[in-house]
């Protein structure tokens, strides 16, 4: 009886063991499903990213070929608060510290400062708004602009802002938060730089070169 006992005991065991960990594997699984599915979602909208913080804007970002468009409201509200359009002549007036651009409709190159600059995109009115091909202005808005396809987020990096970044020491992975079971966004290897965002505790807030975020 003792025998049967322990042989039904063992299998009970078992079976427990084996049924926990296939709930663990659906968790895991379904976790990080239902992250793919949020960051897809998100994804879909191109978003902002102006010195590391996420900027809310009016109107949607456009994007044609390497150039990215951003509207003449939403400039007004990061930039410059006194930007002009003047309708008649097509012409738009822009200043920011000391320097002042003025572009004219469906024209390439731009006058900064009384010289002359290329651009690669031109001013354009897309469904009804005056748009500006902001990636080419960073000689007018101290910034650098790059474009993250993996996240379809634009970054936008102030040049006059001094950035704080660090060498990895060590491989680690880059997780969505201090949670242990938190997804990792990407691997970092020894000798690769990360840009700190803030300090969080023990961890660190970081952008990898890859243009992803997460804690590490």
């Amino acid at each position: 009886m003792k025998k049967k006992y322990k042989k039904k005991t063992k299998k009970f065991l078992i079976r427990k063991v084996v049924f926990v960990l296939i709930l663990m594997m659906i968790f895991f699984a379904g976790r990080k499903g239902i992250y793919n599915y949020f960051a897809k979602q998100k994804a879909k909208k191109t978003r902002l990213l102006l010195n590391n913080n996420f900027v809310d804007l009016t109107d949607e970002i456009h994007k044609e070929d390497e150039v990215i468009y951003i509207s003449k409201e939403d400039i007004k509200h990061i930039f410059d608060d006194t930007i002009y359009y003047n309708r008649g002549d097509e012409e738009l007036i822009t200043t920011y510290n000391k320097h002042v651009a003025v572009m004219h409709l469906e024209r390439n190159g731009m006058m900064v400062n009384d010289s002359i600059s290329e651009m690669k995109g031109m001013l354009k009115e897309i469904d009804s708004e005056i748009y500006l091909p902001v990636s080419d202005l960073g000689i007018v808005y101290d910034i650098e602009v790059f474009y993250a396809p993996a996240t379809n987020i634009i970054i936008m990096d102030s040049t006059t802002k001094a950035k704080k970044q660090a060498i990895m020491v060590s491989d680690a992975k880059i997780k969505t938060s201090k949670n242990p079971f938190s997804i990792v966004v990407e691997k970092v290897k020894k000798g690769e730089y990360v840009t700190i965002i803030e300090e969080n505790g023990s961890h660190l807030k970081v952008r990898t070169e890859q243009r992803k975020y997460g804690l590490c």
